[in-house]
């Protein structure tokens, strides 16, 4: 099948369409995609490349995405928190001793 694609600078195909027209590239093949038009197939060396990696999200996908981010983000909030109250344990600790040694008459240790 004989077809003519619309090829971006960074050989994204963008349309497709079955008679010449304008910078169409003319293109032979047995096979098309369905979803060549939709931005995520390169022509590389007058082959056709799926790249799903530039395939849009869809609603589902972006929720599940942004989801996952957010769990992610309170993990590592939740690390975060931990440490801080461990270091402040830490701190009163050493505040406690050093009061310790100046009320008691010892030495800091």
């Amino acid at each position: 099948m004989k077809c003519y694609l619309q090829v971006q600078p960074d050989n994204t195909i963008t349309d497709a369409i079955t008679y010449p027209f304008g910078d169409y590239i003319e293109h032979q093949t047995d096979f098309l995609p369905a979803d060549v038009m939709g931005g995520w197939f390169k022509l590389e060396n007058g082959v056709i490349v799926e790249y799903p990696e530039l395939k849009p999200l869809t609603k589902d996908d972006q929720i599940s995405k942004i989801e996952t981010e957010l769990l992610n983000t309170k993990l590592a909030m939740a690390e975060l928190v931990e440490q801080q109250q461990a270091d402040n344990l830490n701190n009163q600790l050493a505040l406690a001793e050093v009061i310790e040694s100046i009320m008691g008459g010892g030495t800091v240790a």
